[in-house]
């Protein structure tokens, strides 16, 4: 174990803002700083650092600490991996006891510096064959001085080569002292079906370091030379305990500063793109590894900043591949443009055929906003059919929905009016469709989201049963009328509510009616399932049976004074899903409520630091507003 002693020096010195800031975007907000926690998925920052006490709280997921607990959290490293690591990077000697029982944290730590440290000494082959070994100098030192890299950005971004010999590298660890199952574990040699023998993973291929946004090589990238059968252009290392691929960009960690601080990123697929624009002074560019984008990947980006700038290949697969990932990186909350290479080009041989300065100026110069871009790759394909036409219109609009700002939106729609040369109250009457599918799905998400909340704020004093008559019957009225219907995908309203219903504990209906009839149809879900409507207007239990019967009876009418001026209103068939999630939303709302109280409560006890309870309610308060945004109304009863 390591000393405490040592662990508080430790902690003295190291700035929890710069620790943190090396993988969150912070703006400071008063004496602390603020942004979206890197732990889950948020649109309103809840995560909060707070320099003067050296820690960190996310009041979303819960996550806090200080900044040994955040490398643990961010990393997923052990303690004593964790404190290791902010030490070497303040310069502390940490002081090791031996007392107690701490093999199981010991073997973890060791298999993982066991594979980082293989990957250091992997890396070092790699850069020594490629500049000392013959093969190195006459194979791959030219192909790289062909892309144009210099000698210094070779060492800069520590490029290697592995020779074509079979067992080359494989060897070399052995004789290093490193065993055959860490060397396969770490994805570095591969095991012939044969005869069981082993062979190099990466042989004749140049190699490219995939570096952590910490620095730390967690794996290779390999590209092949020269024509072999059979043999992919690019290997990459497999996932590891340190490499994850859809969780991972290249160059993020040379990249991270400048993104953060021109507030963009420039997106791209290639290896050889990257290091070509940053050697041309383009330092915030990154690239998805020749992969369509992830969320994961998305999440890194948004760390940093909220703008990005797609590059893709002038071809057809390149801006196929763009046209994917855009509403992945609408959908977390980017600003997205695109800038399209000619055909045939790639920002790697553009770079180079105009030359830095000049290459800067196209792309500021050209970057399009992502509709208009989609808009005419789509309608170009499109041609004259007015069947494919619609379907690249519909398309578009699903994009243009994923936006939150209405100004940003009008502002499309009215250029796509003349782009697609649609009527503006056609796109609006689609746009509209798209919005109301969207806005049931932020529901289900906003629902997902408030559930984690009071999951974290139970107690067994705040675990009150949340009930309300009127949002039991409503619910129930629903549940009757429409459980058969389907609710999304392959679930039905009934396997909807029952589920949503036994997920929350603090949900239980009080009133003898609906009680009963809830527990019941608890036990159809558990045997036969949804017996139909009829079975309850016919139920045997005479209270039961006029409950079901007054529900069927009752008329709701709109004011007239909607059908004299011709407006539309949804009815209750089309709205009745949005609707079953606002009673969930309500109910929900009511514990929000309760965890407000408690927390006002806290702010009544003397000689206290209230300043961390205060930013939990506001952060209650934010998610109580938007309930209320999203609930707009509940059903009540008639």
């Amino acid at each position: 174990m390591i000393s405490p002693n040592s662990i508080d020096q430790l902690l003295q010195l190291a700035n929890i803002e710069d620790v943190v800031g090396d993988y969150v975007n912070l703006k400071r907000s008063g004496s602390r700083f603020k942004g979206n926690c890197p732990f889950h998925d948020e649109k309103t920052p809840s995560f909060v650092v707070t320099p003067n006490l050296g820690i960190y709280k996310c009041f979303g997921c819960q996550k806090g600490g200080n900044a040994i607990q955040f490398i643990m959290d961010i990393e997923n490293l052990t303690f004593s991996e964790s404190a290791r690591n902010l030490a070497k990077r303040y310069g502390v000697d940490l002081v090791e006891t031996h007392s107690g029982n701490r093999d199981e944290e010991l073997e973890l730590q060791r298999e993982k510096e066991s594979l980082q440290a293989l990957n250091e000494f992997t890396l070092k082959f790699f850069q020594q064959q490629l500049v000392e070994s013959d093969q190195g100098k006459s194979i791959a030192m030219p192909y790289f001085q062909e892309r144009g890299f210099t000698y210094e950005t070779i060492q800069n971004w520590q490029l290697g080569y592995s020779p074509t010999d079979w067992e080359a590298f494989y060897n070399y660890a052995k004789k290093a002292g490193y065993k055959d199952e860490l060397l396969l574990k770490a994805g570095l040699i591969k095991k012939r079906d044969k005869d069981g023998s082993h062979y190099d993973l990466f042989r004749n291929r140049v190699i490219f370091p995939l570096t952590a946004v910490n620095g730390k090589v967690v794996g290779f990238a390999g590209r092949i030379m020269g024509k072999v059968d059979n043999a992919p252009k690019y290997v990459n290392s497999p996932e590891t305990d340190l490499y994850k691929k859809s969780d991972f960009l290249f160059a993020l960690a040379q990249s991270k500063n400048t993104i953060r601080k021109e507030n963009k990123a420039y997106l791209m697929e290639g290896y050889t793109d990257v290091i070509t624009l940053h050697q041309s002074g383009i330092t915030n560019a990154v690239a998805s590894s020749g992969t369509a984008l992830t969320p994961g990947q998305i999440k890194l980006i948004k760390r940093f900043t909220d703008n990005a700038t797609v590059i893709y290949d002038g071809d057809n697969a390149g801006i196929k591949a763009s046209l994917r990932g855009i509403n992945l990186l609408l959908q977390e909350g980017l600003n997205v443009r695109v800038v399209p290479m000619p055909e045939g080009e790639d920002p790697d041989s553009y770079c180079k055929k105009l030359g830095p300065t000049e290459f800067k100026n196209y792309l500021e110069q050209n970057e399009k906003n992502f509709i208009f871009f989609k808009a005419e790759r789509l309608l170009e394909t499109a041609k004259n059919d007015p069947i494919i036409k619609s379907e690249a219109i519909r398309d578009i609009i699903e994009s243009v929905a994923l936006i939150n700002d209405r100004l940003k939106r009008d502002a499309l729609i009215t250029e796509l009016e003349r782009i697609c040369e649609v009527k503006v109250d056609t796109l609006y009457a689609e746009l509209g469709k798209q919005l109301r599918k969207n806005s049931l799905d932020d529901k289900q998400e906003l629902l997902q989201r408030v559930d984690a909340i009071i999951q974290h704020g139970i107690n067994e004093e705040a675990a009150k049963s949340l009930s309300d008559i009127h949002q039991e019957e409503a619910l129930l009225r629903l549940l009757l009328m429409y459980a058969s219907e389907i609710f999304e995908g392959e679930q039905t309203v009934f396997d909807f509510v029952i589920q949503e219903y036994l997920a929350d504990p603090t949900i239980h209906f009080v009133h003898p009616i609906t009680k009963k009839i809830m527990d019941e149809m608890l036990m159809q879900k558990e045997n036969e399932g949804w017996l139909g409507s009829t079975y309850f207007i016919n139920h045997t239990d005479s209270e039961v049976a006029a409950f079901t019967a007054s529900i069927f009876s009752q008329e709701y009418q709109l004011s007239p004074a909607f059908l004299d001026n011709l407006i539309y209103v949804k009815t209750e068939s089309d709205n009745f899903r949005s609707a079953l999630i606002d009673i969930f939303l309500s109910l929900r709302r009511t514990k929000i409520e309760e965890l407000i109280v408690a927390e006002l409560e806290k702010l009544k006890i003397p000689n206290q630091d209230h300043e961390e309870t205060m930013e939990y309610l506001n952060y209650l308060n934010t998610y109580k507003l938007a309930l209320a945004a999203q609930i707009g109304y509940v059903i009540s009863r008639f």
